[in-house]
């Protein structure tokens, strides 16, 4: 960070915050290990883009950021633990009967999905009532 500060210190917090989201999708192996300095990395480089002031910096930062993640997410791949129906591990290290946490990233993901087709669904009714309802002012 530069002796001057941060120019938009909220904008630079929320999107450690939603790179904080970002990370849950992570190994939990990678994120115990480096998530700490993960997000230190990632608020200075976002203060840096944001400081800079210019829209195309700001834009390649978003897209190193995003390609970034995706790489992480095919690359890395979490150790195959034995699957329960109930959530519970049965791992190395972990006593039988105890929650598997493996499965909180996949929770994640389908809580997001249900969530973006709520989000849709609604769109999608107040499009259409705003049809029937043009249609029926104009008859």
């Amino acid at each position: 960070m530069s002796a001057r500060g941060v120019r938009h210190p909220v904008v630079v917090a929320w999107c450690c915050r939603l790179y904080g989201l970002m990370l849950r999708m992570y190994p939990a192996s990678l994120r115990c290990e480096y998530r700490h300095e993960m997000l230190l990395t990632f608020r200075n480089a976002a203060e840096d883009a944001i400081n800079d002031g210019s829209v195309s910096s700001v834009a390649r930062f978003a897209m190193h950021t995003a390609t970034d993640w995706l790489q992480t997410l095919l690359l890395e791949r979490e150790e195959e633990a034995a699957w329960s129906v109930l959530g519970l591990g049965s791992s190395e290290g972990v006593p039988p009967g105890c929650l598997d946490s493996s499965t909180v990233s996949v929770s994640l993901m389908l809580a997001t999905l249900g969530m973006v087709l709520l989000v849709a669904g609604w769109c999608e009714w107040l499009h259409l009532r705003a049809v029937i309802l043009a249609y029926h002012r104009a008859v």
